[in-house]
């Protein structure tokens, strides 16, 4: 028995059978030449923790499960983050009581998936803007 929630993954088309070996599968794509697609999984066990691919570029989101909550993915092909969410799109952050601060691990991770999510974002832009050229 697994622990189910949905996910949602924005990848390179060419990188699609990847994701659709794990069960994703097509959600949205603006057209059919388009390098850039949307797919989903509505029952994702353990939101594929430890299955998604390393050597790709992708960002994912996903729901909470009922051991987990919510979480963003990010790789760009060599760098590898994924941060605790919470509803609204924020982040989740650990909070020491003694120091009245978030965990330095807390912030790392976050900052982490920051500059992941934003070199995706550069690639994916350049590859839009290479397809309409």
């Amino acid at each position: 028995m697994g622990d189910r929630c949905y996910m949602q993954v924005t990848c390179r088309r060419q990188d699609q059978p990847q994701f659709e070996a794990l069960g994703f599968h097509l959600d949205f794509e603006e057209a059919p030449d388009c390098p850039i697609v949307e797919l989903v999984d509505e029952q994702a066990n353990h939101a594929h923790h430890g299955d998604l691919p390393t050597k790709v570029p992708f960002l994912a989101a996903h729901g909470a499960g009922g051991n987990y909550g919510d979480g963003k993915i990010a790789c760009d092909g060599n760098h590898y983050a994924e941060v605790e969410a919470g509803h609204d799109g924020g982040f989740v952050l650990w909070w020491t009581k003694t120091t009245n601060r978030p965990t330095a691990h807390s912030l790392r991770t976050v900052q982490r998936y920051l500059t992941v999510h934003r070199q995706v974002h550069r690639i994916f832009r350049r590859l839009s803007q290479t397809h309409h050229a």
